[in-house]
């Protein structure tokens, strides 16, 4: 006996509850079902990063493209900068640096000076020779020194290091900047190039830290003392340096024969130091008197 099946018209699956969520918890529901069904892809990402070989590969890329980017970061900067010039300026030894620092503060005692650039243009690593080292040594020292100096007195606020920092700098700029401008106006070529001018302008710092040391320890009395004989010393070191460059035509008796141009131009790098130093450092013999704290009644 054959028994028919039949079947009734209507969803295979009929639910047996109706859905009554809201379509915010709708919306909600189906992107959670949405991150399941992504969380496999996440997951074999990492493990495609974990892979050594991937990693490797990664890391050469990386490589090369710092290398590139660093060598035409250089390249660029080169055009602009001469930072194998620069480097020149601060490599200095301890011995050079010590018998520097004694031929300016002691220049009369020196019997030998010279022109310090050899026919390549490059400056030798003589004891006449320009660098940065202790210029930017003794600046920074100048500014600690002022703060010193002030803090004895009860001057200091700490407003006054940037203040001394950004005063020293500017006049430092405003100095070379007029050098540059009367080398222009009056027609003179000379073989000291900027960094050199920078070079010898920043030396004046030395003279400055003495000065300022001496009002520490002498008052008023030592800071003149030390200033007319830091002033001869700075004076006498520039023109005794700079006459083989600026005035070529020096013979071995000393004796500079030049164009007035010439000898105008080497007198005002010279004679300019003595005015800087002392208004860069005058304020802290004669800086205003500190602000006495308020009374408390």
């Amino acid at each position: 006996m054959d028994f028919a099946v039949h079947q009734r018209s209507g969803p295979s699956h009929p639910e047996l509850f109706e859905d009554t969520s809201t379509p915010q918890q709708q919306q909600q529901r189906n992107s959670q079902q949405q991150q399941q069904q992504a969380a496999p892809s996440f997951q074999q990402y990492g493990q495609y990063i974990q892979d050594p070989m991937v990693a490797n590969m990664a890391m050469q890329y990386g490589s090369s493209l710092a290398t590139s980017g660093k060598a035409y970061v250089e390249q660029n900067l080169d055009r602009y900068i001469p930072v194998s010039r620069v480097k020149f300026y601060f490599a200095v030894t301890t011995d050079y640096v010590l018998h520097k620092l004694a031929l300016l503060l002691f220049p009369f005692l020196n019997k030998e000076w010279g022109a310090y650039n050899n026919p390549g243009g490059e400056p030798t690593r003589h004891l006449n020779s320009p660098d940065l080292y202790i210029p930017v040594m003794g600046f920074a020292t100048y500014v600690v020194t002022v703060a010193i100096a002030l803090g004895s007195q009860g001057k200091f606020t700490p407003e006054m290091l940037g203040m001394t920092a950004t005063t020293a700098f500017v006049w430092l700029m405003i100095e070379i900047g007029i050098v540059q401008l009367a080398m222009y106006l009056i027609s003179v070529t000379t073989d000291i190039k900027i960094f050199d001018l920078a070079s010898f302008s920043g030396y004046k710092f030395v003279h400055m830290i003495v000065c300022v040391v001496s009002t520490m320890l002498m008052g008023s009395s030592g800071y003149y003392i030390s200033f007319l004989y830091s002033s001869a010393a700075i004076v006498y070191f520039l023109i005794c340096t700079l006459r083989y460059i600026i005035l070529p035509d020096s013979t071995e008796d000393r004796i500079a024969r030049g164009s007035k141009r010439r000898n105008n131009l080497l007198l005002l790098i010279a004679f300019i130091q003595p005015l800087i130093i002392f208004w860069l450092t005058h304020h802290v013999t004669y800086g205003p008197d500190p602000t006495p704290p308020p009374k408390v009644s």
